[in-house]
């Protein structure tokens, strides 16, 4: 406002296309605004540092403000090529087992027996190297007493607060884990009741859990989902044979082909000195293929 004259100022922003000269816009709406008006002038402004701006005044006053800006670049995001986690089981009995497997130049994850003698030195020395760490949580097979998962194992006989207990005491063995997968648990494991009680557990602790599949009726991922927990599911175990170094290859190289199918893939294995070789031979065989491998939080959705 002025005296008694008011007007509005109008500020417009505008998408310059790439191909169009501001030089010519800006040529073009001198000519044509001023035959409006002879009081009609415009005030350029080019800033290196800002976008464009045309002001449109009438006499001294402003009425436009026109922001030219360029349409943003769109940077396309990073394809992920196929990626692979390999998880070692039933580690901490073998010390030196353990030091090869953790001074592997890629980033395989280490699955440590809460009670075994050395898991809690090893899986600190395995952290120190860099490798990703998690809780491999014993649980009741069908077949026990027979087939006995080992020491802490959680049971069907367990009442919850004794399930509660032995949770947290295994997971309190060892430090800085990231997530925890199943041990044997083939009973267990199609509990959901019992699952559920150990899904609570996990988070607490904001832990992610791998559902080792070790029976086609489990409820570990499904059961994770429905509390909210990053989950996934084994594809592969690599060595169910572990005499046969060449089906253990074939074993990787399937994985290999999921990875490649569906983008991602998961494969379990055991620090057999067989497997220790034949994934010191298909490791850089893998990489040489375009498939990455990952720690195992990286497929944990």
């Amino acid at each position: 406002m002025s005296g008694t004259l008011s007007w509005k100022t109008s500020s417009i922003e505008l998408q310059l296309p790439e191909q169009t000269s501001f030089s010519r816009i800006k040529d073009e709406m001198k000519r044509e605004l001023t035959q409006v008006d002879r009081d009609v002038r415009l005030r350029v402004i080019e800033d290196p540092s800002q976008p464009k701006k045309i002001e449109v005044l009438v006499g001294n006053r402003l009425t436009h403000n026109l922001i030219f800006r360029r349409p943003k670049i769109k940077v396309p995001a990073k394809k992920l090529g196929p990626r692979v986690a390999i998880i070692i089981d039933d580690m901490g009995a073998s010390k030196r087992r353990a030091r090869e497997l953790m001074n592997f130049d890629a980033p395989i994850t280490l699955s440590f027996f809460p009670s075994s003698r050395n898991s809690r030195k090893l899986a600190q020395e395995a952290l120190k190297k860099g490798k990703e760490v998690i809780l491999h949580m014993p649980m009741e097979p069908y077949g026990f007493p027979e087939i006995n998962p080992g020491k802490g194992g959680l049971l069907m006989s367990m009442t919850e607060e004794e399930l509660h207990r032995q949770i947290r005491e295994n997971l309190d063995k060892i430090p800085h884990i990231s997530g925890i997968n199943n041990h044997m648990g083939s009973r267990f494991m199609e509990d959901e009741h019992r699952v559920s009680i150990l899904m609570k557990e996990l988070k607490a602790r904001k832990l992610f859990f791998l559902d080792s599949r070790t029976t086609p009726k489990t409820v570990g991922y499904t059961t994770a989902r429905k509390f909210g927990i990053k989950t996934g599911q084994r594809d592969v175990f690599l060595d169910n044979n572990s005499n046969d170094e060449a089906e253990i290859r074939r074993n990787i190289s399937k994985l290999a082909e999921i990875a490649k199918n569906e983008g991602e893939a998961i494969g379990i294995a055991h620090p057999h000195p067989s497997t220790i070789r034949s994934l010191r031979e298909m490791l850089p065989k893998l990489k040489e293929r375009g498939i990455e491998i990952v720690p195992l939080s990286d497929l944990m959705e």
